[in-house]
């Protein structure tokens, strides 16, 4: 068997860490920001511990392509958008079963007159679009929320998600999940024509 040699620091008197050991140091130290980025990007951990987004500080894009039945292009909306009315904040995208199935009870409520605000959320646009083209378009504006930011200010996990938001703006009625015609005669409605 060889001698084990081991050097020392002349400062220190400490041994000196053997080349293999520098090596599997560097390959783990690697290796472990690698997988911390992968998580930062894939869990988009940007937006979730600094987004700057809130109720009152919002400015989502318009859908690209998308009109109204009039040819009319339909406009993005912010946060000023909904600062002087009561109106209903609907996050929705046209992946989801729950919004699927509930878009008749929105087109109901604004043909009711209810000012409907729609945030496409993490959605392909041209999805989005040919979606209103087939079942109805019952938003005044839609705006995309491409990263999920304005959802995340607002506490909700997913869509559909329905916030009442009265003047200020500020959120007067919360649903996070689907809707349904109870929900809509004994939640929206009533805090939809409270005074401001």
């Amino acid at each position: 068997m060889g001698e084990t040699i081991e050097r020392e620091d002349a400062r220190s008197g400490a041994p000196w860490p053997s080349r293999r050991n520098l090596l599997l140091g560097a390959i783990t130290t690697g290796a472990g920001a690698a997988a911390v980025e992968q998580v930062w990007t894939r869990k988009d951990l940007p937006a979730r511990f600094f987004n700057t987004l809130s109720i009152d500080a919002f400015d989502l894009p318009a859908a690209p392509g998308l009109t109204f039945a009039d040819g009319r292009p339909v406009p993005g909306f912010s946060s000023a958008d909904l600062a002087g009315k009561r109106s209903l904040l609907y996050l929705w995208a046209s992946y989801c079963p729950s919004c699927r199935a509930e878009h008749h009870l929105v087109m109901a409520l604004a043909e009711k007159g209810v000012a409907v605000y729609g945030a496409n959320v993490k959605d392909d646009p041209a999805h989005a679009r040919r979606f209103l083209a087939e079942h109805g378009n019952p938003f005044v504006a839609v705006g995309l929320d491409e990263r999920a930011f304005l959802q995340r200010a607002l506490g909700a996990r997913g869509v559909p998600a329905s916030f009442v938001v009265a003047p200020g703006p500020k959120i007067d009625v919360a649903i996070l999940g689907p809707i349904d015609e109870e929900a809509i005669a004994t939640r929206i409605l009533p805090a939809l024509s409270k005074d401001a």
